[in-house]
């Protein structure tokens, strides 16, 4: 398996992204708010970000956390099949102990691989 993030695994229109948030499974922990949407057919799973300014002021900040979120969802790939998946940050995100957002993200795949 290949383990790059191509453009097709990305959501990118505001078409995509309103399938998902349109009666989503949601799954939420300390960090992160993961809404969760099976696909219709069973081609690679596709990841959206929606980091808000309202919860990162700086931009190196949401940019961390959007290369955190890439990097964990681009490792666990072959579990999230057939699923468009959005992830939200709150506001209280920690980027001291980026483990743990590590942690957090790989539960939050390991709930979905359940769905």
């Amino acid at each position: 398996m290949s383990y790059s993030f191509t453009r097709e695994q990305r959501l990118l229109t505001a078409k995509d992204f309103g399938y998902v948030f349109d009666h989503p499974t949601r799954l939420s922990d300390r960090f992160f708010t993961v809404l969760v949407k099976k696909q219709l057919s069973a081609k690679p799973a596709r990841l959206g970000l929606a980091i808000a300014k309202k919860n990162l002021k700086r931009a190196h900040d949401r940019n961390l956390v959007k290369r955190i979120v890439r990097e964990s969802f681009r490792l666990n790939q072959e579990k999230l099949m057939g699923f468009d998946i959005v992830v939200l940050v709150k506001g209280n995100v920690s980027l001291d102990n980026r483990d743990l957002l590590h942690q957090s993200l790989k539960q939050h795949w390991e709930k979905v691989e359940r769905l």
